[in-house]
């Protein structure tokens, strides 16, 4: 588990590596990023990044998991909302994660990188938990078992349209958001 700083020059120095990991996703993918590469783009010497990172993917982790916990902090936790609500939650996502640096790369590296996947996965199944404790707790007759799967497919499926924006750019991005909505809606209803 990557070591989180509490010490705010610290905490700077540790986003500036995460940031500059991300920008380098971009720039060359994954396969050619090296903890060397993004200690020299951080402007870091590389045993001050492994003072942070053990490793290469201890910091794509890192990396990773920075941006499930700010996509998650999107989603409000309302299974109640209408479709246009939820069209406008997974456009925020979407803005997040152009801003974030890498950020479409960072979607792409937690689905395509064996030992990245579990980080998505653990945030699916965390927001799903959350999501599910909540219409439990509006409604508590409702079957668990039922309300869990489709909790986890209306995430699941907010996510693959965030994606979808980012692989496929010349898409109209407000139209899946709003098809999604309506998928995701039916799904919590």
């Amino acid at each position: 588990m990557p070591r989180k700083p509490l010490q705010k020059r610290s905490i700077a120095t540790r986003e500036k590596l995460l940031d500059a990991a991300g920008a380098l996703l971009a720039e060359v993918g994954v396969e050619r990023v090296s903890t060397n590469l993004v200690a020299a783009k951080a402007g870091v010497t590389p045993p001050t990044l492994y003072h942070y990172f053990d490793d290469k993917y201890a910091l794509l982790t890192a990396l990773g998991m920075r941006l499930m916990e700010a996509q998650n902090a999107l989603v409000p936790l309302d299974p109640g909302q209408d479709e246009g609500a939820i069209a406008k939650s997974l456009l925020d996502h979407v803005e997040l994660t152009r801003q974030s640096p890498g950020g479409p790369w960072v979607m792409r590296m937690l689905r395509a990188v064996p030992q990245l996947a579990e980080v998505r996965l653990a945030s699916h199944r965390t927001l799903t938990v959350e999501l599910v404790e909540r219409a439990l707790a509006l409604e508590p007759g409702q079957d668990r078992a039922s309300l869990e799967r489709r909790a986890r497919l209306a995430v699941d499926l907010g996510y693959a349209a965030i994606e979808l924006v980012f692989d496929e750019p010349e898409l109209d991005s407000r139209s899946i958001m709003q098809d999604a909505a309506r998928a995701i809606r039916a799904l919590l209803a």
